[in-house]
């Protein structure tokens, strides 16, 4: 497996909790706002939660487009454990050696990556927050360091305390405005805290093929396609600047290709290939119903049969490859500090002017 690193940065806390736990803020976020707040299977049937049929597939609104139904759960579970392949085991990249940090993860789906972390740090408070719930998603658990909230990222923030590390992962086409996206993680984090994105987009040209293919048409429809509505799907959330630019520093990207399907030859990397595989045959369909058919230049009829066509060629496929890319950034520990690395940057970009580049370019 190839590992591309982009920017390296020493990912060693810059500011440390005190241990007699000073610095630790009251859990006012759940206190204060429990009508937000979903801790156990009775206050999911307390709420009357809206869901959308369409295409014969469920959605949480009337406009991501991305379903929650059990297909899309079944997805998901599958590319955490991806994931957790890619990181070792690991959940996060981000240092967390507090002993009580407080992590919000946005998105959360059916809850799989705050549950691994209410396991892996049980002092933790972690917020988990989505626009809907999974109906057998392990958000229905009751934990007692976890909070399932109802929310949509794209309104304002009303966390009361900071947080130590805010998580996002495949929400690519989620939002319209990453910038304020990270502008207002940036508010939220404590002073050396951290932000993890993580994403990989067949509409983002993550899914490599060598020859022309039905693969290339889905992927360009379907950006085309978000292109329009305004919810671009091309990655460049995942991009250095656009998290220095909302003021994170030591911006340190991590990619790496995986196999998709069984061709590889090393059991490991066949391993992954299968899974990979499964998740994007899960995946074509939810990724395209509703996308090409609001466009209005695709029948529904038309959208399924791209999606077989891409089906049969990804299953008979050979070294069919994706990109999975996770940017971590760090929230400047004092305004003296976030200065001299902007200068660092600035000079570091006339020294390229100059001289030439001396790193890969950040695609």
């Amino acid at each position: 497996m190839d590992d591309i690193f982009i920017q390296p940065e020493d990912l060693r806390p810059s500011v440390e909790e005190p241990e007699d736990g000073s610095s630790l803020e009251p859990d006012s976020d759940t206190d204060s706002d429990a009508d937000a707040s979903i801790k156990s299977t009775n206050s999911y049937s307390s709420r009357n939660l809206q869901v959308t049929m369409e295409n014969n597939r469920r959605y949480a609104d009337d406009s991501y487009f991305m379903p929650n139904d059990e297909s899309e759960l079944t997805r998901l579970n599958i590319v955490h454990q991806i994931y957790l392949i890619l990181l070792d085991g690991r959940l996060t990249t981000a240092p967390l050696q507090m002993e009580r940090p407080r992590i919000l993860d946005i998105g959360t789906g059916p809850g799989d990556w705050a549950i691994g972390m209410s396991a892996e740090h049980p002092n933790a408070q972690i917020i988990a927050s989505d626009i809907g719930v999974f109906d057998s998603g392990l958000g229905h658990l009751s934990l007692p360091n976890v909070d399932f909230q109802l929310a949509d990222a794209k309104s304002q923030w009303t966390y009361h305390e900071p947080f130590d590390l805010i998580h996002i992962r495949g929400l690519s086409g989620a939002f319209n405005n990453w910038h304020a996206i990270y502008t207002q993680a940036l508010a939220h984090l404590k002073p050396g805290g951290y932000i993890e994105v993580a994403d990989a987009d067949p509409a983002g040209d993550t899914v490599a093929t060598e020859e022309p293919s039905h693969l290339r048409t889905y992927a360009a429809a379907l950006r085309a396609a978000a292109d329009e509505t305004g919810y671009p799907r091309d990655l460049r959330h995942l991009r250095t600047d656009a998290l220095s630019e909302a003021g994170f520093v030591g911006v340190r990207v991590q990619e790496r290709s995986i196999p998709i399907g069984l061709w590889p030859e090393d059991p490991h990397e066949k391993t992954l290939g299968k899974m990979a595989l499964i998740a994007l045959l899960e995946g074509l369909e939810a990724y395209a119903l509703r996308t090409l058919t609001r466009s209005g230049r695709w029948s529904l009829d038309e959208a399924k049969d791209l999606c077989e066509k891409v089906r049969g060629e990804c299953v008979s496929a050979r070294g069919l490859t994706a990109r999975v890319r996770i940017v971590t950034g760090r929230k400047p520990v004092s305004f003296a500090q976030r200065r001299g690395e902007v200068l660092a940057r600035a000079m570091a970009k006339v020294k390229v002017l100059n001289e030439g580049p001396d790193l890969p370019k950040d695609e």
